[in-house]
């Protein structure tokens, strides 16, 4: 058994056969190209869990790339870049990208940020689908906590990396209060790919947008001079059945009041 599919794009087939062949001795099923036009290739023809993406290929631009692929999936993707500066991380977390990791890196950390954006990105099996779901409610939407979706009032899913749900979760548990960017940092656990508060607001501008574009005419989050970022509706918490969807009317097997 596998413990997930992952795509290496980096140009650099020293690097890329080390990581390939050491991500398969760990129990992934790895796929590598050292172009952007192999990895859309790649990214077309198979089911892909988390890429790896060097920010400089010899046949474009790795955040060029990034942008491409937000546009049609929302696959986790873990920056490689040998220039780990405030701009590029601020730059690829506009795009997208989940994590960042500076060259040259131990495998066993690049390991553990894979095992990181994996646990933290939505994922369903068999099991989740049976189990009980875990959910959000506000203003017409629910954050399902099981399966780590956003459903919007028209019943839609909003596609978000996972950074963007992690900090929609905090917010919607803790409605109504602001929140400082060390507060949202430390209740993400997102110390350790974002040590910089300004990663904060990015993630913020980009959630905003795409609560926006999908029914929020108000503007749900909101800036708190001097302080934050805060939710300001009234957030319920319930755990529906499995025959129950978010916004579907469903009896819910237990609710609870979040104020």
């Amino acid at each position: 058994m596998t413990h997930g599919r992952v795509l290496v794009i980096d140009d650099d087939a020293n690097l890329r056969e080390l990581v390939v062949n050491y991500l398969k001795d760990e129990g992934y099923a790895v796929l590598g190209t050292g172009s952007a036009r192999g990895a859309k290739e790649l990214i077309d023809d198979a089911t892909i869990d988390l890429i790896l993406l060097d920010v400089r290929l010899p046949d474009g631009d790795g955040f060029d790339l990034l942008r491409e692929m937000r546009a049609v999936t929302s696959t986790p993707v873990i920056m490689l870049t040998g220039r780990d500066t405030p701009a590029d991380r601020i730059i690829g977390l506009e795009l997208g990208a989940d994590d960042f990791i500076g060259k040259p890196f131990e495998l066993r950390e690049l390991r553990a940020r894979i095992r990181s954006v994996l646990r933290r990105t939505y994922r369903v099996d068999e099991q989740d689908v049976a189990a009980t779901m875990d959910v959000l409610i506000f203003a017409g939407w629910t954050v399902d906590l099981t399966h780590r979706r956003l459903i919007n009032p028209s019943n839609g899913d909003v596609p978000l990396t996972s950074g963007e749900f992690d900090l929609l979760r905090v917010l919607a548990e803790h409605p109504k209060r602001p929140l400082s960017r060390d507060q949202l940092l430390d209740l993400t656990r997102s110390r350790e790919w974002t040590p910089f508060d300004r990663s904060v607001d990015v993630l913020i501008g980009r959630l905003r947008r795409k609560m926006m574009e999908n029914g929020d005419t108000i503007g749900l989050i909101k800036t708190i001079r001097n302080v934050g970022y805060a939710l300001t509706a009234d957030v319920r918490r319930r755990r529906l059945a499995p025959t129950s969807g978010p916004g579907d009317g469903g009896e819910a097997l237990a609710s609870q009041n979040r104020h």
